[in-house]
C-alpha cells in the first residue's frame, strides 16, 4: 500500500542492480526496498546516494495518500515509488515537496495532502475522529489550527502546481515546435 502516516517514519532503502534513480522530498512512501540506485534529496536540503545492494536506514516526513488504508506495519516490507504511481494530481506531489523540505507541520500537510487526493472537504477534515476512548470520548484527528494551515499549503501547492503545468506545456510546445523545424 501507499499509505504512510506519520512524523519521523524511518525507512530502510535497498540499492538494487538495475539502473536510475529516485528523488524524494517526502513523495514517496515507507519501509522497503528499491530497484536501483538510489538518489534521495532529503528534508533540510541533505543530499544522498544508497548504492546497489547497500541498505541505508532514513528518518523521513510521511503523509497517506490513500484516505482509509490500514497504518503501515514496520513489520512487512514496502516499496518506495516514485510519487508518480500513485498519484497524477500535482498539487499532492507540491504537498509532499514542501513537506520534503522539514518546514511543514506534518498534521497541516496530511490534511492538505487528503484534500486533494481524496478529494476530503475541509469541513470533513476538521470532523475526522481520530482517537476513540474507552469512556465514549473523542479527540479529533487534526486539530483546528492544522486544518486552517492545511488550507493554506493547498492553496500554496495548486499555485505551485498551476506553475510546473504551465512550464510542463511550455518545454513540451517548444519541443515539438523544434521536432518539426527538423523535418
Amino acid at each position: 500500500g501507499s499509505c504512510v502516516a506519520g512524523t519521523g517514519a524511518l525507512g530502510s532503502m535497498v540499492g538494487g542492480d538495475g539502473g536510475g534513480g529516485f528523488v524524494g522530498g517526502g513523495a514517496f512512501v515507507g519501509l522497503g526496498a528499491v530497484v536501483g540506485p538510489v538518489n534521495y534529496v532529503g528534508g533540510g536540503g541533505g543530499f544522498f546516494n544508497v548504492e546497489p545492494n547497500k541498505v541505508r536506514r532514513i528518518k523521513v516526513n510521511t503523509v497517506c495518500l490513500e484516505h482509509g488504508k490500514k497504518e503501515p506495519n514496520p513489520r512487512l516490507k514496502y516499496t518506495i515509488v516514485p510519487i508518480e504511481w500513485i498519484t497524477k494530481k500535482q498539487e499532492v506531489a507540491e504537498i509532499c515537496k514542501m513537506l520534503g523540505s522539514g518546514k511543514l507541520d506534518q498534521g497541516a500537510a496530511q490534511a492538505a495532502a487528503w484534500h486533494y487526493s481524496d478529494n476530503m472537504s475541509w469541513q470533513e477534515l476538521g470532523q475526522k475522529v481520530g482517537k476513540i476512548h474507552l469512556n465514549g470520548f473523542t479527540e479529533p484527528y487534526f486539530q483546528r489550527q492544522q486544518v486552517m494551515l492545511g488550507m493554506q499549503i493547498a492553496n500554496v501547492a495548486r499555485g505551485r502546481a498551476v506553475q510546473h503545468i504551465e512550464a510542463s506545456n511550455k518545454i513540451r510546445q517548444q519541443s515539438e515546435s523544434e521536432s518539426l523545424k527538423n523535418r
